[in-house]
């Protein structure tokens, strides 16, 4: 029995298992933050890219990483046969709350005075708040539309 296996027998996770999933998911997306925040720095810090378009690329990396271990580890959609179905199904949530969160984040950092707070780093404060408003609505999209069962 493996690690995660272990979680997912434990007493609260046997007794609300889709409070496990959420947990999965939640690590799968903390995984994308790393991804989505590291081809962002190097784009828009290292390369010196407008942050929209460094924004954009850095998310799509993340959304195809996030693809692949939701289908295969969170849902255990794996063996599904229906790998282009969700694939297009998970990039229309991943889009859809893609736009929310850019929106988010460039109003917080065209319209608050996050800048007066965080100074250069405005736009991670605003990543970090985006990620977390649409953590919720990326979950529910997947889980019952996505790889419904």
């Amino acid at each position: 029995m493996n690690y995660w296996e272990k979680i997912e027998r434990s007493s609260l996770f046997v007794k609300y298992p889709n409070l496990f999933e959420f947990m999965k998911f939640a690590v799968v997306g903390v995984i994308g933050t790393v991804i989505d925040f590291g081809f962002y720095t190097l784009l828009s810090r290292g390369f010196g890219m407008y942050y929209m378009y460094a924004r954009a690329i850095s998310v799509l990396l993340a959304i195809g990483n996030n693809f692949i271990l939701n289908k295969y580890w969170t849902f255990k959609s794996g063996k599904s046969g229906r790998v282009k179905a969700e694939s297009v199904k998970f990039f229309i949530v991943s889009i859809l709350n893609y736009c929310l969160n850019l929106g988010i984040m460039y109003a917080i950092v065209e319209f608050s005075s996050a800048e007066q707070l965080f100074g250069d780093y405005e736009d991670y404060f605003a990543i970090i708040v985006a990620i977390g408003i649409v953590l919720f609505s990326n979950y529910f999209g997947n889980k019952y539309w996505t790889f419904k069962k």
